[in-house]
């Protein structure tokens, strides 16, 4: 009688559990010696290029794990020599320590770590620091009128007028600089802005500018203050155009005189005569009257003045000659009937006499000469 062994019943779900322990056993062991062959392998290349001599920057590294907070000293941070190609861009280089010297750090850093930029407090410039090379910031008194009524904002443009004493007397006003940037408005370095009206502005006021300028500029400008005063102009700043007057009381005087005088003949009737005394067209001393002509309005319509008179031929040396002698036998003759003539047949007293001028008008003449 044979032996008869037990029949055994096999799970599969143990099967299944033992075959997939069996896996990842594997599969763990096989990554274990691919990273440690990897890692010897990045080991091998980082002591290759070592021996080979490559290029190497000198940074800068904590000599002690630093906390957040933590300010950066001399004796806080060390140089530390390693491969060019291993360190990020922003890592601080040993040379320009110096500029970073003080700052606090915004996150910590272990001992012997390079030190980066992003780890530090960023630094914000004060107002100094946004002026560029070669250039100077001045900062002048102003009332509301060389404000625009406040409405100089930072960054506009303005031209600067100068308004002083002419040496021989009255004032003058000249384009001093023109298209000056204002950096400020009292303490103000930008512009107001309404976010729920878009456009509008804030009202605010301040009682100085603070002007963009170069040091001659400056120093020009603080002459021209004691010289005599300025006015400030807002332009658009787009407008690169550029302009050289002068304008003083004279000018002005002038321009008032010759609308009065325009003013006058437009609604003054045709035929009018302007007499001018003292020599001089224009200026204070001016002393001019317009004085109608009579029967000018029988004349060509619309001019008042009589028609032109034709051209004369000029006369030769003979005939000069003769005509000048007629001339002078005219005027013996034209002197003798006036001797003979009694005074008051000339003219009368209410009439015009041979020149056509009235008593009125004569009166009004020398009251005129007179003054």
């Amino acid at each position: 009688m044979g032996l008869k062994l037990p029949s055994l019943r096999i799970n599969r779900t143990w099967m299944m559990l033992l075959a997939a322990i069996g896996l990842a056993l594997l599969a763990t062991f096989l990554t274990t010696r691919y990273l440690a062959s990897r890692e010897a392998s990045i080991a091998a290349e980082v002591a290759a290029r070592s021996q080979k001599g490559g290029p190497r920057v000198t940074v800068a590294v904590p000599v002690r794990d630093m906390q957040i907070g933590m300010v950066l000293a001399e004796n806080s941070v060390a140089a530390r020599e390693v491969a060019a190609d291993l360190i990020y861009p922003n890592t601080i280089l040993a040379d320009d320590f110096d500029k970073y010297k003080g700052q606090a750090l915004i996150r910590a850093v272990l001992k012997g770590r390079p030190l980066l930029k992003t780890d530090l407090k960023p630094e914000v410039a004060d107002f100094a620091g946004t002026l560029s090379d070669g250039i100077r910031a001045i900062t002048v008194d102003i009332d509301e009128l060389n404000a625009v009524a406040h409405m100089v904002q930072p960054g506009n443009r303005v031209d600067l007028m100068l308004a002083m004493q002419r040496e021989e007397g009255g004032q003058t006003v000249v384009p001093f600089m023109d298209r000056m940037k204002v950096l400020a408005t009292g303490q103000r370095v930008v512009q107001e802005s309404d976010e729920k009206t878009p456009g509008a502005r804030k009202s605010s006021t301040y009682s100085t500018l603070t002007l963009e300028v170069t040091p001659s500029q400056a120093a020009r400008l603080t002459l021209a203050q004691n010289i005599g005063k300025l006015r400030y102009v807002l332009r658009n700043e787009k407008d690169e155009g550029s302009v050289d007057f002068a304008v003083n009381a004279q000018n002005i005087f002038d321009e008032i005189s010759q609308r009065a005088r325009n003013a006058k003949k437009s609604a003054t009737l045709d035929g009018v005569v302007e007499y001018i005394i003292g020599g001089q067209r224009s200026g204070p001393s001016l002393k001019a009257v317009d004085v109608p002509v009579p029967g000018a309005a029988a004349y060509a319509p619309g001019t008042g003045a009589p028609p032109l008179v034709p051209a004369i031929e000029p006369l030769k040396p003979a005939a000069a000659a003769a005509a000048a002698g007629a001339a002078a036998a005219a005027a013996a003759a034209s002197a003798a009937t006036a001797a003979a003539t009694p005074a008051a047949a000339k003219a009368p007293t209410t009439g015009s006499d041979a020149s056509g001028l009235t008593p009125a008008m004569k009166a009004e003449l020398k009251t005129l000469i007179e003054k």
